[in-house]
């Protein structure tokens, strides 16, 4: 089965993208993959509210392809623009329900 997910025509130029970029000093359009590598990560690993229970910073670079040693960065920056949240010790993705239809 396919899934699918909703992509804006505004989020390439959207500012947390943008600050995204900023904070991980990378090309825009890395920040993209990025953000596009963790919902379609999501789909899979997220529980219907975004949880990532049980997952690690170490778990989510390694889904991205990012270094590992610089996991506490990478995570630090998605929180810090609001594409993920943390509560305790589990990793949301933020307003997670309507971005994978399940509202």
């Amino acid at each position: 089965m396919t899934t699918w997910l909703e992509l804006n025509q505004e989020m390439p130029r959207y500012k947390k993208t943008l600050a995204l970029a900023r904070l991980l000093r990378v090309d825009r359009r890395y920040a993209i993959g990025l953000m596009i590598d963790l919902w379609t990560w999501g789909l899979d690993n997220a529980d219907r509210e975004g949880h990532l229970t049980g997952m690690t910073q170490e778990d989510i670079a390694l889904a991205l392809d990012w270094p590992m040693k610089k996991a506490a960065g990478l995570i630090k920056a998605l929180i810090d623009v609001g594409c993920l949240e943390q509560y305790g010790e589990t990793y949301v993705l933020h307003e997670w329900p309507p971005c994978a239809g399940n509202e």
